[in-house]
């Protein structure tokens, strides 16, 4: 019998209130959950469902919009979009979130390399959360060099860790082995699967990071399992899947014919055939 305990992510377009598929994934056996900071979203509905399910309460995920934006030496940018993060981390100190999941960059042109202005906004974030008692995982996307240089600035810092988001390693990260980089200082998954990168030439492109449930795409389970084996050992297990199809994308349509109950079931089925894998492999 496979003993380790699962999560999941959730975001709030699902089309009913996040705090109803709360209580949902509870019924179908996920152990804890990871909602999606928005402003717009009812936050104290989806703690409270959570606490009266008996969820834990694993990661909020921070607003990624302004991630560019923190690296500017225009503090007319870089205030703004840091405002935002102290924002969710706020309610991590408010709701008992242990960890915030937050992004190093978005987009894919014209990237300029990280700067010394960003390293000091995202110290800034550092240095809060140590006061609140949160740690801060920096998530894997597109933007490695920005991802290495705050994990390489924060090397050393124990309310810093790394959040491996398995889906996008293959199709923002040319399949990068960087759980075997920080897999010792792993704090927070991010496990979904996709078809690669689509594009001949190599160029990858946000249609691609599709979030299919594992098994559904090309990943390489027993490889990345061998992996996480190998990495810092996490009391939860988190999923993070779509529901929806990006644009002009399908792959993900299947899942939008499912009822709610049937898709997380689904995606609790698959969490379970990957934990028992887990226990299974040498």
């Amino acid at each position: 019998m496979w003993k380790q305990k699962l999560g999941i992510s959730l975001g709030n377009g699902y089309g009913v209130p996040t705090a109803e598929v709360v209580r949902l994934v509870k019924q179908i056996g996920f152990e804890a959950v990871s909602p999606e900071w928005d402003k717009n979203a009812d936050l104290d509905a989806i703690v409270r469902a959570a606490r009266e399910a008996g969820l834990a309460l694993q990661s909020l995920h921070a607003p990624y919009y302004g991630a560019t934006d923190l690296w500017n030496e225009d503090s007319s940018k870089s205030e703004p979009a840091l405002a935002e993060l102290l924002a969710a981390l706020e309610d991590c100190r408010r709701y008992g979130f242990p960890i915030l999941v937050v992004h190093a960059w978005i987009g894919f042109d014209n990237t300029p390399a990280p700067t010394a202005a960003g390293l000091a906004s995202y110290s800034k974030l550092v240095e809060k959360a140590k006061e609140y008692g949160v740690s801060i995982a920096f998530e894997n996307t597109e933007g490695l060099e920005h991802l290495e240089a705050l994990m390489e600035h924060f090397k050393g810092e124990a309310a810093v860790g790394f959040c491996w988001d398995s889906g996008h390693e293959m199709c923002y990260n040319h399949s990068d082995d960087l759980l075997g980089r920080w897999g010792d200082r792993l704090i927070m998954t991010h496990l979904n699967d996709n078809l690669g990168i689509s594009r001949y030439d190599g160029v990858t492109f946000w249609t691609d990071d599709l979030h299919l449930l594992p098994y559904d795409g090309v990943a390489d389970w027993d490889y990345n399992i061998k992996r996480l084996k190998r990495a810092n050992p996490l009391e939860y297990l988190n999923f993070e899947l779509n529901i929806k199809s990006k644009p002009d994308r399908h792959e993900n349509d299947l899942y939008g014919k499912m009822t709610l109950e049937e898709y997380f079931t689904e995606a609790y089925k698959r969490a379970c055939r990957l934990a028992y894998r887990m226990q299974a492999t040498q």
